[in-house]
Order: C-alpha cells, then sequence, then structure tokens
C-alpha cells in the first residue's frame, strides 16, 4: 500500500477488532482518578488512550479531519494511519501497549463492553510496559480481546506478548508471552501459549499451527525398529531410541512406549503390536500424532485436549482428559474408552461419539457400535485409607454415590498429590475400571457436573503376606516342669519335649495322655536322643499329661518311671491380622468354597459382601460362593481399619 491512498486499502480489506474492557474496579490502583478530560463541542469526553510514540508519518483522524499526529492523549471517535516505513506506540490504562507497524490503521471506538479498537489493516504488536507512561494516564487495566470476521482472540489480565496479522483471507496470532484463547466462528476454542502461533480464517475455519515433536522410542522387552531408510529391522536396546516420520516399529514381547520431551500424553503398545510412525504436533494445550496402525494394541493417555491418527481416514479425538485402549481388527478396531468422550471420525462416515466408561466396535466402514461394559467384580468403596492384599492383581472398579448415567469427572493418581495422573477424565457411570499396582497406592476424586468434589478415596496395594506360625514355630515342654503352657493362634503348634540324659539309658520313651484318659496314649515315640518331636497339630487344644521312660537297650525300665508332667495347649486369639486357613490361591473351586481362618477380637468379616459369623475365639468356617472368576473377597473392619484380602480359586469342570 502506498502511503498516499490508504483509505482505498481500508475499504478492501476485512475489519479486525480489539475490544478493551475495563477490569473489575478491584484491579485499579488505591490512588486512581478521574481520567484526563477534553471538551468536544459541548460534551467533555474522558482520554481513552495516550499516544507515547510516533515515527515517520503518523496521521491523527478526528471529527472528520486529519492532521499530522502529536503526542498525548486519545479519545473515543479517533483514528490513527502509519504511512510506509511509519510505526506509532499507544498505551492503555495498567500498561497495556500497542504497536501499530507500518500501513496501519485502527480507531478508538466504545463497545457494549468497553473500549473497542477497530484495526483495518496492518501489523498490531501488544505487550505489557513495566515503565511510567509519559502523560499521567489513571484508571482500571484494561482487558484485550482481538475480534477478527474469522473468529477472535482473548487474551487474559497477566502479562501477555503477541504479534497479530489481519489480511482480507484470515488473521494470524504468533504469541510470544502468555496464554490467548483463540476462538473460531464455530465456538471452537484453543489455547495457544508461548511459541506458539496459530491462524483462523479461510475455508479451514480455524487452523493451529503445532509445534513439532520429537517422539521417543521405550521398549521394555524385545522390540524391533526399522527405519524409513532401511530395508531389514534391527533390535531395540535399553535405551529411548528418536522416532522420525517414516521409521516403523513391532513389539515381539513385552511393551513399547512412545513419548515426546516434555510431552504430557503416552502410547503404550502391547505384544504383538505393529506401527508405523507420522507426524506428531503440540500446542499449549494439545497434542496430535499420526500412525500407520497396523495390528495389535495401544493404550492411549493423555491429561489434555489430543488427537490420534490411525492411518486410513480414521481419528480418535478428545476435548480434555482422556485414557483408551483400542485392538486393531480385519474389519477396524475394538475401543475401551476408560475415561473421557472420544470422537470417532472416519474419512466417508458420520463422527461418533464414546462416552467415558463406553467401549465401542469400530468398522472401516459402518456405524459404529457403543455399549456400556460390565463393572469390574473386585469394587471399592469411596473412602480413604483401605488396604488391598492380592498375589494377582486384577483390575477392579471403583465406586460412588450419585445419579445414575451422570456424567462424573473423575481422577486417579499415584500421589496424594495428584501430581502424576494415572487416569483423568469424564465417564457416564457410576464407577471406574481401573488396574492396581502390585505394591503402591490409588489416590482417587470425582466430581460432579458442576465440578464439585462428591467423592473421594484411597487404597494401598501389596501381595498378601507369607503364612507365618503364629504359634512362633515350635514350642518346646521341658522335663521336671510342673506345668507348661503353650498358646497358639492358627493351628496347634509342633511341640518338642526335652530332658536331661541319663547315664544307665540306652533309649528313652516318651507318652502323652489326655487328662483323665491315661489308658491308652494319644502319642508315644521311643528315641535314643534327649529330645522328642511331635509334628504341628499332632497335639489339639487340651490338657495333657506326659511322662518320660528310660530303657535299656533291650526295651526293659532303668531307673524307675519318670515323673507325669502336666502340658496344656490353648487358643490365643489376640491375632492382629485375619488369617485365612483355606482356601489357598489356586485351590480347586466348586458351586461353594469352604472358607476358614480367624479374625482379631472385635472385628467385623464379610466374604463376597456377605456377613460371616465369628465363634467366641473369633474364628470362622463357612462355605461361600465365589464370585466372576473364581474371587473370593475377604473383607475384614477393626476400628478405623478397612482391610481386603482377595483370594482366587480355579474353577473345576
Amino acid at each position: 500500500m502506498s502511503a498516499g491512498h490508504p483509505s482505498d486499502r481500508v475499504r478492501a480489506l476485512w475489519l479486525a477488532c480489539i475490544v478493551l474492557a475495563a477490569c473489575p474496579e478491584a484491579d485499579a490502583p488505591p490512588d486512581a482518578g478521574a481520567r484526563p478530560t477534553v471538551e468536544a463541542g459541548t460534551t467533555a469526553k474522558t482520554a481513552s488512550a495516550l499516544l507515547e510514540a510516533a515515527k515517520g508519518q503518523v496521521t491523527l483522524e478526528r471529527g472528520g479531519k486529519k492532521s499530522p499526529a502529536q503526542l498525548g492523549y486519545l479519545y473515543v471517535g479517533d483514528a490513527l494511519e502509519t504511512g510506509e516505513d511509519s510505526e506509532a506506540t499507544v498505551r492503555f490504562s495498567g500498561g497495556r501497549v500497542v504497536e501499530l507497524g507500518p500501513d496501519g490503521r485502527f480507531e478508538l471506538k466504545e463497545g457494549e463492553s468497553g473500549l473497542v479498537l477497530s484495526v483495518a489493516q496492518g501489523l498490531v504488536l501488544t505487550s505489557n510496559a513495566t515503565n511510567a507512561p509519559a502523560q499521567p494516564l489513571p484508571g482500571p487495566s484494561v482487558l484485550l480481546t482481538i475480534l477478527t470476521p474469522f473468529g477472535f482472540t482473548k487474551v487474559g489480565a497477566d502479562p501477555i506478548a503477541l504479534t497479530l496479522t489481519v489480511n482480507d483471507k484470515g488473521a494470524s496470532v504468533d504469541v510470544k508471552l502468555g496464554l490467548v484463547d483463540l476462538v473460531a466462528n464455530d465456538g471452537r476454542v484453543t489455547k495457544i501459549g508461548a511459541g506458539q502461533k496459530g491462524a483462523i480464517g479461510g475455508e479451514a475455519g480455524q487452523v493451529i499451527e503445532l509445534e513439532p515433536m520429537q517422539i521417543a522410542l521405550t521398549a521394555a522387552g524385545k522390540s524391533e525398529l526399522k527405519r524409513k531408510t532401511d530395508s531389514q529391522w534391527s533390535a531395540v536396546g535399553k535405551k529411548s531410541v528418536p522416532l522420525a516420520e517414516g521409521d516403523s516399529f513391532r513389539v515381539k514381547d513385552g511393551t513399547v512406549l512412545l513419548q515426546a520431551a516434555g510431552g504430557r500424553g503416552t502410547l503404550q503398545f502391547a505384544r504383538g503390536s505393529e506401527a508405523t510412525m507420522g507426524r506428531a504436533g503440540r500446542s499449549a494445550t494439545a497434542e496430535e500424532a499420526g500412525l500407520d496402525f497396523k495390528k495389535g494394541e495401544l493404550t492411549h493417555r493423555s491429561p489434555m485436549k489430543s488427537r490420534l491418527d490411525l492411518g486410513g481416514g480414521v481419528s480418535v479425538s478428545s476435548d480434555g482428559a482422556s485414557q483408551y485402549t483400542l485392538k486393531r481388527t480385519k474389519d477396524g478396531y475394538e475401543l475401551v474408552s476408560i475415561a473421557g468422550d472420544v470422537k470417532i471420525d472416519r474419512e466417508g462416515a458420520e463422527a461418533a461419539t464414546v462416552f467415558g466408561g463406553r467401549t465401542a466396535t469400530i468398522p472401516l466402514k459402518g456405524a459404529v457400535k457403543s455399549q456400556e461394559p460390565p463393572r469390574e467384580t473386585l469394587t471399592l468403596p469411596s473412602r480413604t485409607a483401605l488396604k488391598v492384599l492380592q498375589n494377582q492383581p486384577g483390575r477392579l472398579a471403583i465406586v460412588w454415590e450419585g445419579e445414575p448415567e451422570a456424567p462424573y469427572r473423575v481422577e486417579v493418581s499415584g500421589d496424594a498429590a495428584f501430581a502424576q495422573k494415572l487416569l483423568s477424565g469424564v465417564v457416564h457411570q457410576r464407577h471406574v475400571n481401573v488396574q492396581p499396582p502390585v505394591r503402591g497406592s490409588l489416590y482417587w476424586r470425582v466430581f460432579d457436573a458442576a465440578d464439585k468434589q462428591i467423592a473421594k478415596g484411597s487404597a494401598s496395594f501389596a501381595p498378601e503376606p507369607s503364612a507365618t506360625d503364629l504359634a512362633h514355630g515350635r514350642n518346646e515342654v521341658q522335663d521336671g516342669a510342673e506345668q507348661t503352657t503353650i498358646f497358639f493362634q492358627d493351628k496347634p503348634p509342633a511341640v518338642t519335649f526335652r530332658w536331661e540324659p541319663n547315664a544307665e539309658a540306652a533309649k528313652y520313651k516318651v507318652q502323652v495322655y489326655e487328662k483323665g484318659k491315661l489308658s491308652t496314649p494319644v502319642a508315644e515315640k521311643v528315641v535314643t536322643e534327649g529330645r522328642v518331636s511331635l509334628a504341628e497339630g499332632a497335639l489339639g487344644e487340651g490338657s495333657y499329661l506326659w511322662s518320660l521312660k528310660y530303657l535299656d537297650k533291650n526295651g526293659g525300665e532303668v531307673g524307675g518311671t519318670g515323673k507325669m508332667n502336666k502340658l496344656v495347649i490353648t487358643y490365643d486369639n489376640a491375632v492382629p491380622n485375619l488369617t485365612i486357613k483355606a482356601p489357598k490361591n489356586g485351590d480347586a473351586g466348586g458351586a461353594k468354597v469352604r472358607c476358614q481362618g480367624v479374625a482379631p477380637v472385635g472385628a467385623k468379616l464379610q466374604i463376597n459382601g456377605k456377613p460371616v459369623s465369628l465363634d467366641e475365639k473369633s474364628r470362622f468356617d463357612t462355605e461361600v460362593a465365589p464370585l466372576g472368576a473364581g474371587l473370593l473377597v475377604f473383607r475384614m473392619q477393626n476400628g478405623a481399619s478397612e482391610v481386603y484380602t482377595v483370594r482366587k480359586v480355579r474353577r473345576v469342570k
């Protein structure tokens, strides 16, 4: 555009507006006073801005008259034009600065929400000044909205710096500092952060220029890689390797993880998977990746807006946090949306939405079929400090109270601060299925449609401790003691009888009798040493008398008959933890399974959700029908403690 014909060029270009709305009065300096005013006819006008600097040919149009611009206040209705190689700097209250580049024009107007800066053409830069204005410009700070025929860009109250360029084809934004909202005419909103660029306009409507991401591949197991320029596969080592567009990988055993440096989303591929890497990029609030997903199964996790192109014109996207699994089939895909609503786009087909918590069959042609999968058999209520003991951890369901089929936002993390979320997204039922760790913790919280927290919980997970001998192994009984008492908590222990050797004896006979039944011993042994042991459980709970006899090598008694000693074996129910005697993991199951054990005194016990009666010594012996997959869930409540012990029996055909 030539300097002599600015108005002709102005009529040919689209109009862009910058709306400056006053912040709440609370944001104004305590000493902010009235703005400077000027008489315009019979009406006094308040200054809206300040022309702080002008370079080259800068023209001011006021009241329909044009004149060389002078530094000073600007008012609603004023317009500035810059010629070739000219610039103008305008300051607003609060330190917001707008720079108009060469061959530009803007006009100050009054809008419904405040001051409007209508930009007809040229390059506009905005930033926040830290120095004092050349002339006083009191009043509250301003919020900046850049409006174009193609959409608008919102600028928050935080410091920002950006460049806006408008022409007859569209508007582009290059953000240097801060975060802005880019809003297309159809209402779609995308945030653009420092170092990012965005564009609105043209036939595409809204285009976000994503910063390319460098994807790294990390293998846990055996995997192979074939570069775009290679003809053969090579093994992937333990170190992460960068992937370029066109590189292929396949998982022979274990898993492969794809993640960008600094990226927040991940893709994990299971054994048997094969894919070729496409393009990947990100903005401040979104990440995209492209793949030619040939076969196998992947798990996608992202705490932000995401899009995954699978090749063949199929893509899966989410406007927020999501986690889902995808399995490649001969006819298309099978999808499980664990959390987060996802959109399925297929070339030549109508888009479909799969709500969080549902599964879907995605054929390459035909309708997408979605359904709600069953809730996992093992469920945990939304309470804190739960403890789960299981040797073979499988998926479980976290449940909460609420309206059925309402949308809920769920967050699951491995830390109490939710710094590293394992799962985040929306579900449409009162549960979410998760995979717990073998060892570690899970923390979760649930929000309703109004984003109010309605439930929270936590649980620690570990394998079930190996059975300990609660009677501390073998219990010893010494000859000569008037009475020996043995306490046990699990089952009657092994008992070892000891005595001092006799010089005349070649052998020793030990006989044990139940109290009051001295005709027949319940146990009898002949040994050559000064000790004899009875196996675990040989002597049950009760009172006994035992004697020691000295024998010669022929079995005759020498030295007389030994003294009768007293022995009492009694149950002590002061166990600190639930002890399950039966069944063991892997035992044969059936319609019902016998469950035996002992609980701490005062504890309450349920098995598979049904209360279990405990005897006076807190022992139980009952039959229970296993849950699906042969699960037996022992839930013990003891004061504030709530422990779930999970055992699994095998199905018997």
